[in-house]
């Protein structure tokens, strides 16, 4: 997703916090709804997990954590290094990462689902609008054609 998408998509969740996403999402009008989709879209296929990138990505985030506690350990027992600062915040860092890499991907992911249903939802509703106008106009026609 390009940065004006994350921007919008973070607009959204924080513009009217109070309010449920449906709600948020039935206010927005229909072009704004299909442009976010179209962004949160493409930022999930461009970050599609692979099997071997997943697999990567959490062994690093081991290793951060092993970091992490590594240097807490080393601290307690020979006393306060550079080395020891130096693996915490490196741990700390992969962490803090992976957390909000998984966070966003969450939200993304809840966000398209529910863009979708809406547009689904709107959709549904001008089809029916759409049949029941035909319908009503039909109706008048051949009352007119009628009389």
């Amino acid at each position: 997703m390009d940065l004006k998408a994350q921007k919008d998509a973070d607009l959204i969740s924080a513009q009217l916090a109070n309010q449920s996403l449906s709600d948020r999402l039935t206010a927005m009008k229909e072009a704004d709804l299909i442009s976010l989709r179209d962004s949160i879209d493409e930022w999930c296929v461009e970050h599609q997990e692979s099997k071997w990138g997943h697999r990567f990505w959490i062994i690093v985030v081991m290793l951060g954590v092993f970091a992490f506690i590594q240097g807490v350990t080393d601290i307690f027992v020979s006393g306060v290094s550079l080395l020891d600062i130096f693996l915490i915040v490196l741990g700390s860092i992969t962490s803090f990462s992976w957390y909000v890499g998984e966070k966003r991907r969450r939200k993304n992911k809840i966000l398209l689902a529910a863009l979708n249903g809406e547009i689904a939802v709107r959709d549904y509703k001008g089809n029916l609008s759409n049949k029941s106008s035909k319908k009503s106009s039909n109706k008048s026609s051949k009352k007119s054609n009628a009389a």
